[in-house]
């Protein structure tokens, strides 16, 4: 009989766009101009990566890039623009200056980017190269190398495979892997786009990947500092050239890496491995100046608001949101500039067409993202009530829908439902305006490790946007290379268009969408 309900429910809201089609079409016409003929979203995203980028965590630069989003927002008239602190000790850590370069047995500038919150060097300093491939024993690495690290520099992992670039660095999903993934049953185990896809439960999974994979080396740092060790290099399987300084996650003083640690390009990688196998010592040279401080007001999350306008649902909200923090070895500009510019821009939107939407909009860009959710988490407390806890506040029911961008600057192809199976000819309703630019494609499959997962553990219709892959997995994802030159103007034009006249039909709608079971 609950089924049978919610099947006349999901009827019933779309009967009721059909009936007012002519009011909507107006609508959308008045959305589609403004944003695809008046778009701003490339000045936007032009900001954000060239002027305020990069923006890590904690740091003066992400509060400078975060008070030019207020402004922005308070100069188009948007209703409520303000600030929620979401974290008191998350450290901000910025790089000054660095260098690292081979001085024997022959000279070789090594391409190299120091990991985020690692401590700085005092200076140059030159040591031996040696190798160690991995410390999953540590006992056995201490056993190995006590009384042998006094000014050395370590070499750590394995060298990546060859690779001859064959494959394409840049891509975009092909109808049959859209296909499959319309065609699944179940929202997981296996995403055919690609996509990390599994329920999340917020408090377990994540206790488990922060102490158990993040901070599994916090130990061997001690270790290296312990024995006199003057830094670490370290790699990933990024060609050609990409350097990819992701994954320290010590955000907090206490946490700070003890020596420095850098990442250096894959190429420069096997060249010093290939030595330290002949048995040749390759002799490093680098320095690191950089600095830790702690400011709290730094750690802000972005709300912005486009108050209701029906006297009875203005107090319903209808959320859209993107990470504003990136890591910090480029602009910060396909993660998540672009995300956040093309949130910014469905406000900037909505606000210019003179619509007025029944219920509120409102924006998140959320500080921490890459710190495991910090900024979204703690607007989610703070508003709906603690994760370890079941009570919830009177405020989840006010949520009508969450919408998140996070996975770099591709086009829009469509929406994972996330398991929720009655809004689905909802959206194949409001998104088929839009089926010529093929972005009304949904697939029943979650994917997670963004800030909808919050929500969707609050019980909230929490969606992630299906997007093409383009570079972002390849060249551009927490690298040197994560900056403008990547974000296609036509992409995000679309992404910001679709997504305004997605979020205002959501608020125009009879009754909330509907909660998964």
């Amino acid at each position: 009989m609950k089924t049978f309900s919610k099947i006349l429910i999901t009827a019933f809201l779309i009967v009721g766009f059909s009936s007012n089609s002519q009011t909507r079409s107006q609508a959308l016409s008045k959305i589609n101009t403004e944003g695809f003929q008046k778009s701003q979203v490339m000045s936007l995203i032009s900001d954000l990566s060239d002027v305020y980028g990069p923006r890590l965590t904690g740091t003066n630069q992400y509060y400078a890039a975060a008070e030019w989003a207020k402004k922005t927002m308070e100069n188009w008239g948007v209703d409520k623009v303000y600030f929620e602190n979401y974290c008191d000790d998350c450290m901000g850590w910025e790089v000054k200056s660095f260098n690292v370069e081979m001085t024997e047995p022959a000279y070789m500038k090594i391409q190299a980017y120091p990991y985020a919150w690692t401590e700085s060097s005092n200076g140059v300093q030159i040591g031996d190269l040696i190798w160690i491939e991995n410390y999953s024993d540590l006992e056995q690495v201490k056993k190995q190398w006590s009384g042998k690290l006094q000014r050395k520099t370590i070499l750590i992992g394995s060298t990546p495979e060859q690779n001859m670039l064959f494959d394409p660095l840049s891509t975009r999903h092909t109808e049959e892997q859209i296909q499959e993934a319309e065609k699944s049953i179940l929202p997981v185990p296996n995403n055919p786009l690609g996509s990390n896809a599994g329920d999340m439960d917020l408090v377990k999974d994540l206790d488990v990947i922060f102490n158990m994979i993040l901070k599994k080396d916090d130990a061997f740092f001690q270790f290296l500092k312990a024995e006199g060790a003057l830094s670490m290099l370290g790699t990933k399987p990024f060609f050609p050239g990409v350097i990819h300084p992701s994954g320290t996650y010590n955000f907090r003083e206490s946490d700070e890496k003890p020596i420095p640690y850098f990442a250096i390009s894959p190429e420069n990688f096997g060249k010093l491995k290939r030595l330290n196998d002949r048995g040749i010592s390759p002799k490093i040279k680098f320095h690191l100046d950089s600095e830790l401080y702690l400011n709290p007001k730094n750690n802000v999350n972005i709300i912005a608001e486009i108050t209701g306008s029906d006297p009875k649902l203005k107090d319903e909200v209808v959320m859209i949101g993107a990470h504003f923090d990136s890591w910090h070895p480029a602009s910060g500009a396909t993660d998540n500039g672009a995300g956040s510019a093309v949130m910014m821009e469905v406000m900037r939107i909505i606000k210019a067409t003179g619509l007025k939407p029944k219920r509120t909009i409102r924006i998140a860009l959320w500080g921490g993202e890459e710190q495991l959710y910090l900024g979204s988490i703690a607007y989610a407390q703070e508003h709906y009530g603690k994760v370890n806890e079941t009570i919830r506040k009177k405020e989840v029911e006010k949520i009508s829908a969450y919408i998140n961008m996070d996975n770099g600057a591709g086009q829009m192809r469509g929406i994972y439902l996330q398991g929720n199976e009655t809004v689905k000819p909802i959206f194949e309703n409001m998104l088929e305006p839009y089926k010529y630019l093929d972005v009304n494609n949904l697939t029943i499959q979650n994917t997670n490790f963004t800030d909808h997962d919050v929500f969707d553990f609050y019980k909230i219709p929490g969606f992630q946007i299906i997007q093409d892959k383009l570079n972002y997995k390849t060249v551009t994802h927490h690298t040197n290379l994560d900056v403008l030159e990547y974000v296609p103007k036509r992409d995000m034009m679309i992404n910001a268009t679709v997504i305004a006249a997605l979020v205002y039909q959501i608020a125009e709608m009879d009754l909330r969408l509907p909660r998964k079971e």
